[in-house]
């Protein structure tokens, strides 16, 4: 039996097993990690977990305070009639009417000049001749000469200004005229308006 190929079979696996590895089959060193250092991590997981824990007695803080609001000033309405001379018919003078609200910062309000002396309409007068409801204020004035009064009326609007409405009433026209805006008058802020006795 001729042992010789099974003999150089044996040599080249021998020598196949004890070959050493190459140069360039050496492992590399790992890339250092860009992770945060230990301690800084601890610090911020310590300022998160403060952040999301409760209160130590257990009470959320209250909340802030919110600003006070002023108290609404309370200014008063009235009515002030002045004789006015009236160069076309002297005998008949005519009154000037104004309206006057008191306060810190007080208002006179000319509205107009009028035949005679205005009559204020309370309340039952003004629903009877068919005021506007919820006035504030009111008066009618009467010229016997010409059977036409006219009428005047102050209204208080979304608390920020006062409407005053005019109309003409003929005592001869089947129907009275309509209120129709002849002015608004600005409110200074945080303010309410009553109405007072007139003198």
């Amino acid at each position: 039996m001729n042992r010789t190929p099974l003999l150089l079979g044996a040599l080249l696996l021998a020598a196949g097993c004890n070959q050493t590895a190459p140069v360039t089959s050496a492992p590399v060193a790992a890339a250092p990690e860009t992770a945060a250092p230990p301690a800084a991590a601890a610090r911020a997981d310590s300022a998160t977990a403060s952040a999301a824990a409760p209160p130590a007695d257990g009470v959320a803080a209250p909340p802030a305070a919110a600003p006070k609001l002023a108290e609404a000033e309370t200014m008063k309405a009235s009515f002030r009639f002045k004789p006015s001379p009236d160069p076309d018919d002297p005998a008949h003078p005519r009154t000037s009417a104004h309206l006057v609200l008191q306060g810190r910062q007080s208002l006179d309000i000319d509205l107009g000049k009028f035949v005679g002396k205005p009559d204020v309409v309370d309340a039952a007068k003004a629903k009877a001749a068919n005021f506007p409801s919820g006035m504030l204020l009111g008066f009618r004035s009467y010229s016997a000469a010409t059977g036409i009064s006219q009428d005047l009326a102050v209204l208080t609007v979304d608390g920020h200004r006062l409407r005053v409405v005019q109309r003409k009433v003929d005592e001869t026209a089947p129907e009275p005229g309509t209120f129709e805006t002849s002015r608004e008058v600005p409110l200074p802020a945080n303010t309410r308006v009553v109405a007072t006795a007139q003198k």
